[in-house]
């Protein structure tokens, strides 16, 4: 069974701006069910037609696979701050972890210190800004 967002050879996740042939890929897109739940652009279809939040409740467990926290360095006690465009923040473990986009990984504690605080001047904010459809 294919993924509820691939239609016509594009992903048409609430999460992109627009339909895009860009994020697609034909062995998680039609693969399994597991495989495109493992997607960063799969959301649960909701009837409301709400999309998903930037603060993700809760991991699946195929997420919870591709990201590989670490408890001691991947896991905060406080929320970080959403102001880059380019983090995601998941609440886990009692704690968050927050992804870097551009990175395409989770950030440690110290790194999500200096995200927070001094993002504009961050060099993977600037990578990100010049192809900002690449990472949404």
């Amino acid at each position: 069974m294919p993924c509820p967002w691939y239609k016509g050879g594009v992903c048409t996740s609430p999460k992109l701006r627009r339909p895009s042939p860009a994020v697609t890929h034909p062995s998680r897109c039609l693969g399994s069910e597991l495989e495109y739940k493992s997607c960063q652009f799969y959301v649960e279809e909701q009837n409301s037609g709400r999309t998903e939040s930037k603060l993700v409740t809760s991991l699946k467990p195929a997420i919870a696979q591709q990201l590989r926290p670490y408890n001691p360095i991947h896991v905060i006690e406080n929320k970080p701050s959403e102001k880059c465009p380019f983090i995601k923040v998941y609440s886990y473990s009692g704690g968050y972890l927050a992804e870097c986009k551009v990175l395409s990984r989770l950030l440690t504690r110290s790194e999500v210190v200096l995200c927070s605080s001094n993002w504009s001047a961050c060099p993977f904010y600037k990578i990100g800004s010049k192809r900002p459809k690449a990472y949404v």
